[in-house]
This record gives structure tokens, sequence and C-alpha cells, in this order.
């Protein structure tokens, strides 16, 4: 038949045009666009892919040589990519681009990785399904969410993330354009509203709102969900400014790890005195908190530029310790007041070119300060041109003192937190700015929340601000001082009364109308007072004493979680206190679990944490009193103190929650107090921990996916150097530690803690983190060969890198491919070697979380491990943890056992390769001590070393003829020196010393040292099993294998 072919459908591009309502508005800017939970949009470099602040930049992942791609074929989930051998370092789910040789570039989502050992060639599934490309060198970097902040503040926006749900072979992705409608009183119509719908369209003011211009939604019918992550923290009440501006936003932490971090300072004429002094001030705090907050895992690099019109001098260090941001402080204040030259702004970028290529992997900030205009005006474009060439990196800008933003505004790539006007001579209001730069957006202060909630005319009550008391002002400086802002959204499913409540309980204030002024008061809660000067209440003007009393013993708590909203994740996290000293002598832990959900910061939630703990915990006293006419002037939050030797009250400080003014007949005033838990002392708090995990904490359940072993030599030097590790095992060859971890055994699981049991009793040895973990779907081989190992039942599987250990059973595995239905490993790595494994069993991919125990005990000794979970509602009971058992070996020590171990060139020599002859036995070395690298070798790989001071035996077992078990010990020891290869004749094993009928052997390289003259050999050995030589016989042979 000839002709043409017929189109064939099969499937849909589906786009949509349709306005979205978010809120009220004015806001100040979106900063976020979620679509399913994935970021289709976001105001910053690389937004939601950082952590600790700033901006997420390219990770080098390596150079691949030989690496090609093919275009997806019919029914493939996406284009094909292979190359020679391994590149560790990647995850699959997560976006790659690749750098090609003709100087383009692709990014990548990558689907799965898998390995063949037979060919040595990976293949990598990625999106989008048409990349095609030769044979060729490639750069291999882990890609940055590409960023459009045009339009956050007001404006079009444009989405271009095709491939977030996988691209077309799977859901498609998000990408076109997006109106920004903030809703401000001079808003217009909506061109795109308006050409769909006619003329009579409302221009929504006072609705803040996305329009979305025909944006592709993918390939699913099916509307996915959207959310909008919004500040507004500036703009008032129909885009009015904001009431106290320079207080309204908080940004309690300036906490930022592995970044680059460019600080740009003015240094002109204009600067010189006390603006140069509090700029100094400012910046040498800003070090101060950076170095408090820091992961030391993770450090930074900052280099710090003085310039006017030229470079007036710098300062840098890289993979900064605590010296070094001494160094830093101390050098910054160091700086002369006395400044001079004028504002040449391409000069404050001059150095960031070099710096920014020294610094690798880390996030990329800038922060450019100045108190001038350019001079000259060309230095804008000067600059311009210079941050042109930079690598993706945020810049925040800063003026001092100088209203005119223009210039300023042109350099900052920020737009969300607009450029900060900073008043001159104040270094707290210079620190409090810079911490924008590092925090996921400003919390409000929520003495600003509290004021609008009452003054708005919109959605609020409606008061005037003539009816605002100036006590909002007063708390709004102590609460900006704290740093306690808070983040939260009304929708009105709460009555706005409860709103407000909820704000006084986080902050721990209360909000009253003083009666003799008419106006709105805010009071906090706080140790602002000196107790000799409190008003004293006595027998002389106390009426009636009322009931007195305190809290029983049953209504005290001695631990307090706090659930927050964690400001990187959007989860809810949590963090426990614990008062001990009250745990001991209670006996038990008595824990409630609060919730806060506008405190944002794992700090401040452990301080409000320590707060709450401290009242609830103590037996405070409690009750009414009345009281004459002295107590007339007493409100709300005010503290008095309490004397009476009748009922042995002996100055007690207590706090006032609510006052009654009596009927007109009876004068007496009615006061309702509690014992302020300020005047109680210190109390002996411990914990604090930042968990991860999202909804609502359910009771901790036990971990079934376990690995806990004596660690080996390997992760010793990981954790404790060479040095160290190498000087412990020499002072005490017996010593060893534990590595244990795990799978999360429910999402809002946050750690889990790891007790040990010598035999001494148990006793906690620190909190460990949890471990990706599958299970094994078939069994599985002893075979080095067998490589690719079914999976299912995934946990966590965007965690795992290529080229990291993972454990099965105790046995270690390189991971050298993902897929959702397998694992490609290289067996048997480091002191093990490839053993059989039944289906179901788990795969621990504990390499990146693996911690060794700060404790050490003695080879023998047989160790009862247990993990705790932790969750929000508590920590799992001791006696429901499963228990396991661990006897350590002296596994530190031990050499390695010999690699690729073959039988007459084979993994699995012929049985009756005796019967008929020799047995010609290959191995290769290995080395301990220098097998140390992330580089890890499989069983089958080359030698390394040997190790100084190795050499090999072969060892035979007897296999019981009624058992079919080996007989220990070994019924033949053949020293086989130092050399990776013995024949092994047939005479060599006798007959003589064999049990009787014995019918088969096992054999097995194994390698030693001494040690303190002690023969150490390795953990574990390959064995082969074999018919016995001297069972040669048609007739010996029947009655041995066969009969009875």
């Amino acid at each position: 038949m000839g002709g043409r072919s017929k189109a064939q459908t099969v499937g849909y591009r589906y786009s949509l045009g349709v306005h979205l309502a978010l809120c009220h508005g004015p806001v100040d800017a979106i900063r976020e666009i979620l679509v399913d939970r994935r970021m289709a949009w976001s105001v910053t470099t690389g937004g939601g892919f950082s952590s600790g602040g700033g901006a997420a930049v390219e990770t080098r992942i390596g150079t691949v040589a030989g690496m090609a791609a093919t275009a997806a074929l019919a029914g493939d989930a996406g284009a094909t990519i292979s190359f020679p051998a391994t590149r560790a370092g990647v995850r699959i789910g997560r976006d790659y681009r690749l750098s090609l040789a003709d100087g383009s570039s692709q990014t990548i989502a990558l689907l799965s990785v898998i390995f063949d050992a037979a060919t040595n060639v990976t293949r990598w599934t990625v999106l989008p399904d048409a990349l095609s490309f030769a044979a060729q060198t490639v750069e291999v970097q882990e890609a940055t969410t590409s960023a459009s902040n045009v339009g956050a503040g007001g404006g079009r926006i444009r989405i271009d993330k095709p491939d977030l749900f996988g691209g077309e072979s799977r859901e498609g992705g998000i990408g076109g354009d997006v109106d920004v409608l903030m809703g401000g009183p001079g808003q217009g119509q909506n061109d795109y509203l308006t050409a769909r719908m006619g003329g009579d369209v409302p221009a929504y003011r006072g609705l803040c709102s996305l329009v979305l211009r025909q944006v592709y939604l993918g390939i699913n019918p099916y509307l996915k969900p959207w959310a909008v992550r919004v500040t507004r923290v500036l703009t008032g009440e129909a885009g009015a400014a904001q009431w106290y501006p320079e207080k309204a936003a908080i940004v309690p932490e300036a906490n930022i790890s592995d970044a680059a971090i460019y600080i740009a300072l003015d240094v002109s004429g204009s600067m010189s005195g006390t603006r140069m002094s509090a700029q100094k001030a400012g910046v040498a705090a800003l070090i101060r908190e950076i170095e408090a907050g820091v992961d030391p895992d993770r450090p930074n690099d900052i280099r710090i530029v003085l310039w006017n019109v030229a470079v007036a001098g710098s300062i840098e260090r890289r993979n900064m310790g605590p010296d070094d941001y001494a160094a830093l402080e101390a050098w910054m204040l160091g700086i002369s007041n006395f400044t001079t030259g004028g504002t040449s702004f391409n000069a404050a970028f001059a150095e960031a070119s070099a710096f920014f290529a020294g610094g690798g992997s880390k996030r990329r900030i800038v922060i450019f300060v100045t108190d001038g205009e350019p001079s000259p005006i060309s230095s804008v474009d000067a600059a311009l041109a210079i941050i042109r060439t930079l690598p993706p990196a945020d810049i925040f800008g800063f003026n001092i003192s100088l209203a005119n933003t223009t210039y300023t505004a042109q350099i900052d790539n920020t737009p969300v937190d607009g450029v900060p006007v900073i008043p001159p001579g104040n270094p707290q209001a210079l620190v409090a700015s810079l911490r924008g730069a590092f925090g996921n957006g400003p919390d409000m202060n929520p003495a600003h929340i509290i004021r609008e909630c009452l003054t708005n005319r919109d959605w609020g009550l409606g008061y005037s601000s003539v009816e605002i008391g100036a006590s909002f002002a007063a708390v709004a400086d102590t609460l900006y001082a704290e740093g306690f802002g808070l983040s939260l959204i009304w929708q009105q499913d709460s009555s706005l009364e409860e709103f407000i409540a909820s704000v006084l309980d986080h902050i721990d204030a209360t909000l009253f109308i003083d009666r003799r002024t008419g106006l709105w008061e805010l009071k906090l809660i706080r140790a602002d007072y000196v107790n000799t000067t409190l008003p004293l209440f006595d027998e002389t003007n106390v009426v009636d004493w009322g009931r007195l009393g305190r809290r029983s013993p049953s209504d005290l708590v001695n631990s307090v979680t706090v659930r927050f909203t964690d400001a990187w994740t959007d989860d809810t996290g949590a963090v426990s206190v614990t008062d001990t000293a009250r745990v001991q002598a209670m006996g038990e832990v008595l824990a409630t679990t609060l919730d806060y959900p506008g405190i944002r910061y794992q700090g401040l939630a452990v301080r409000v944490a320590e707060r709450d703990l401290r009242a609830l915990s103590a037996p405070i006293l409690t009750g009414e009193i009345v009281v004459n006419r002295e107590g007339a002037d007493l409100g709300p939050g005010d503290v008095i103190r309490l004397r009476s030797t009748r009922l042995g009250l002996a100055d007690v400080v207590m706090r006032i929650s609510e006052i009654g003014q009596g009927d007109g007949r009876d004068n007496g005033i009615r006061l309702k107090i509690a014992e302020d838990v300020f005047a109680l002392g210190a109390t002996a708090i411990a914990g604090g921990r930042l968990p991860t995990g999202s909804g609502v904490a359910a009771p901790p359940r036990a971990l079934a996916r376990r690995m806990v072993e004596e660690a080996p030599y390997w992760l010793l030097v990981r954790e404790l150097g060479h040095s160290e590790a190498d000087r412990r095992l020499a002072e005490d060859p017996d010593a060893g530690a534990l590595v244990a971890t795990g799978e999360r055994p429910s999402a809002d699981a946050l750690a889990t803690q790891l007790w040990i049991d010598p035999g001494t009793g148990p006793a906690q040895e620190g909190v460990v983190a949890f471990a990706p973990t599958a299970l094994l779907a078939a069994d599985v081989t002893d075979s080095p060969e067998a490589r690719v190992i079914p999976v299912s039942g995934w946990r966590d599987i965007g965690e795992v890198e290529i080229g990291t250990l993972a454990s099965i059973d105790s046995e270690l595995v390189r991971i050298d491919g993902i897929t959702p239905t397998s694992i490609t490993v290289g067996r048997g790595c480091l002191d093990t070697v490839p053993r059989t494994h039944a289906s179901g069993t788990p795969v621990i991919f504990f390499d990146e979380v693996a911690r060794i125990t700060e404790e050490s005990w003695a080879a023998g000794e047989t160790l009862a491990a247990r993990l705790l979970p932790e969750t929000g509602r508590g920590t799992l009971a001791f006696a429901l943890a499963p228990e396991d058992a661990v006897t350590l070996d002296r596994r530190g020590i031990r050499p390695l056992p010999p690699g690729r171990v073959q039988g007459n060139g084979s993994y699995a020599p012929n049985i009756d390769a005796l019967v008929t002859g020799n047995l010609a036995l290959t191995w290769t070395h290995r080395d301990r001590l220098t097998q140390t690298s992330p580089v890890i070798v499989d069983h089958t790989g080359g030698s390394i070393g040997p190790e100084p001071g190795v050499s090999y035996i072969i060892e035979v077992r007897w296999v019981g003829p009624d058992t079919g078990i080996a007989i220990l010990p070994a019924g033949v020891v053949i020293d086989a020196g130092t050399a990776a290869s013995w024949t092994l004749a047939p005479e060599d094993i006798p007959e003589l010393g064999a049990p009787d009928r014995t019918a088969e052997i096992e054999l097995a390289v194994r390698s030693r040292r001494l040690v303190e003259g002690n023969w150490v050999t390795d953990r574990e050995a390959r064995w082969f099993r074999l018919t016995a030589p001297f069972a040669a016989g048609w007739d010996r042979g029947w009655g041995f294998l066969w009969g009875t």
C-alpha cells in the first residue's frame, strides 16, 4: 500500500488563562510560586534551592569524557545519555546543566542512572526527551532554578519550567507570562482580562492577584494546586506607607553557611566620622552573627572591599574558621573613621570576579553599601558591565541616609526588600538591615500586626490611629531588639479577636484599653522591673485575701516542645527543651507540646520554649485578691509585691492578668494575679533540636529498617582524621566504636536517639540522623558480578547520591546507578565481601548521615543498641524500641580482605576443580590505610597496596557430612606469602584430620597481619565450596555424597 501515513493524536497540551485572587492588597512583593509543591518561579537567583539564606548557585559535579545523548524513541521514558565509567555526585530527581563543547548548554532532569559493569558504561535517562548530541567532553553542574524577578513588586513575570512535572513524556510543566496585580489604589484594568471579557472589567483594587496569560500547564487535564508566597510588611492599608517602617521588618538571624559573601563598603569622603564608625561596628556585628550560626562543616568565604574612586583596601578569608572571623572583625574595627574620595560604583565590584572564581560551588551573595550617588554617573553602567560577567549572585543594595535609591536600585537585583535607607550613625539599624541578605524574607513586627488589626478600615476593627497609645512604639522597639518577628496569615476562618489573641500568645503580651485615657495599650510580659521598686500590697491595703493557692504537682510539666513553621521548608519543625532538675525530682518526663505557627526560626522557637517551660514547670502561686483604692492606677500586665506574715508571703512578685473596678457600692478593686515567672530564678534547661518534617506530629514509631555495626576503619578516618584514628588504635588496638542509623519511620520524625547498654545499664550516646532506605525485591546471590539489584519500598530516594556507600545486611556496596525499581552497585566494598541476601532485606544508604559514637568499647564486648525516634509528640518508649546486639571484633585494625578472589579464573570455580587437578587461586591486594578516600573500590577492582605487613593464607574448612555446615577451626592453613596468587594441589589437603565421611570443603584466601605479636585476619572472606580431593572416585563419591 502507498500514500502518506495518517497523523495520530497521542495527547494534548493544556494552557489556561485565569485570574487567581490571592489576598487583600497591595503587598510588598510576591516571593515564590509553587505548583504541586514544586518551585515554578522565585524572586531570588536560584530561589527555593538554598539552605541558610542567600542565592543557590551551580554546583560543579565534574568533567565527563565521551558523553553522548540519544533522543527518546516511542515508549521511552526520556532521552538516553551514555558515557564510559561512572560519575559520582549526582542524584535522580535533580536538574543538571551540561556545558557542551560548542559553548552551548543544556539543562536536564535526571530520571534514572544505570551502570553496566560488563561494558563499563553508564546510562542516564533524562528529560527533555528530544536531547541529542554526539560524543564529547561535557562539564556537568547541578543547575540552579532560573530566576525572573522583574514584576515581583507588580508587573509581569515569566515562568519557564516546561519540565517541572517530567516534561512531555510525563505530565509536562509550567510556562508563560503572569501578570502580578498588587491591588494598589491607582491600579487600572488589566489588558488581558479586558480583551477576554470586554471593557466592563473592574481594576480589582485592594486585591492582590495573578493573571495567567494562557500559561502552559502541562499535558494533564487536571489542574494542580498553586501556592504563592507573598511578603507584606512595609505596605500599609490601601498601599500607604507602613506605620513606624524602620521597626516593621525583622530578620532575627544572619544564618548562612557554604556561601561566598562579597561585602562592598563605601569609604568616600561623605562617610567620614560617625557614619564610618557605625558602618564598621555594624559589619563587625554581622561577622560575629554569621560565625555564631555557621555550620562548621560548610564554611563560608568572605571578602570585604573598601571602595571610593577605586579599591581603597580589602581582606579575604576562605573556608573560614573561628580565627578567620576574628581576623575579619579585628581588621574591620581597625579601619580609620576618616575617609576621602568619590563614589565610583564600578570600583565596588573590581575584585568580585576573582573572588567568586575561587568560591567553587558556594552560594554567591553581594552586599553593596553606599551613602552617595555615583560619581561619575557612568560608573553605574561600568558596574553593571562587571556584574553581567559574574556567575549568578544575589545583590543586595543599601543606602546610608540617602533617600534617592534610583542608582543603587539598578545595582540591586533582589527587589523584594527594595533598597533600605539606613539612618546614619546607627550600627544596630545597619546590622538589622544587612541580615535581610541572609534570611528567607523578613518577618513582621508583632506590634505592627496588632496595630493594623485594630486600625485597618477594610478588614480590621477600624479604630482611628489617634486611639492607639504610645506603648505600641515602645513594644515595637523591644520586639525589634529581641528579633521577635512573626509571619502569619489571617484567613477569616476565625474571628479577628482570636487572631489577635494568637499573636499575643506568641509574644507573651496583654492588650487592653487604658481606662484613664481610653487608648489601646500593649504591654509585654518581660523581666523589666526592679523588685524593690514594685508597689507593695500587704495587710494594710489588701481588703480580701480571697483564695490563693499553688499548682499541684500533677499539673506541672518538665519538658516543652514548640512546633513552628520552618522558614526554609514551610514544613512544621519542632524544638524541645527540658528542665533536667525537675525531671530528676519528679522521676519521669512530663511533656507538653505548644503550637506557634508564626515563628519561622529555630533560635526564636527555642527561646519561646524556654519561656513557656519556665512558666509551666513551677508550682506558682495564683488566685484573686481585693485591694483598696491604692490599686486604682494598676493595669493588666503590671507587677506588684505581696507580703503577709500570716500567709507566709514574703514580698512575692505577682503579675496582674485582670482587674475589676467594683460596682459603685463596693469600691474594692479585684485583682486576678499569678506569681511572675521572672522572679523565680533560672532553671536547668537542656535541649533544643532542629527537626524536619511536616504535618501534625504523631506518636513515634519504631524503626523497622536499621543499621547498627562496629565502625570500619574508613569511617573512623573520615570522622577523626588519619592521624587521630591511627593514634587511638595504636594506643588501644582493641578499641571500637559503633555507627548506627535507620529509616525515617514517619514523616514527622525529627531524629533518633541512640541508646547503648554495654552490660552496665543503658545510656544515651547521642542523636543520629535518618538515612534513605529501600528493600530488596528479589534474592541476591554472592556473585561479585550480580550488580543490578531489584529494589522496592523506597524512602527518600532523592537523597541518595551516586558513588556513596550503602549497607545490605552489613555488606557494603557502592551505588553506581539508581532507578525506582533497581540499584546498580559495586559489591563487597572496604572490609566486606559479596554475600547472599534474601528478598525483603533492607538497604540502608548510610554514607551521608553516618557518624561514629564518641564512646568506644573493647573487643569482645557485646553492646545492646536501641534507636528511639523523636517526634513532636515525644520520644519512643525504650521498651518499644527493637534491640540490636553487636559484639566488637577489632574491626578498625583488621586488614581488608583480598579483592577479585578467583579460582581457575572464575568467581565460581567448578565444584570438582580439586578432584580433576590443581586450583589456581588469584586475587588483588587491598590497603586499609590508603583506601580511605571518597572513591570506593569494590571487590572486582584491581590491586591497591598491599598494606605494609600483610600476608595471605589459604584456609580450608571441613564441611560436616551430617550438617552441611563448615566446621571451625580450620582443618588446613597454608601460608601463601605476600604475592597475589597460589596454586593449590589436591595433595595439599590431606584426608588425615578430616571427620569421617567428609566429602566437601570450603576454602578461602585470607589476609592477615601481626598486631602486638598476634595474627589478626580480615573480618570476612569469600568462600568456595568444593568437592574434597580425597573424596574422588565413583564408590567414595557415591557413598559420601549420596549415600548414608
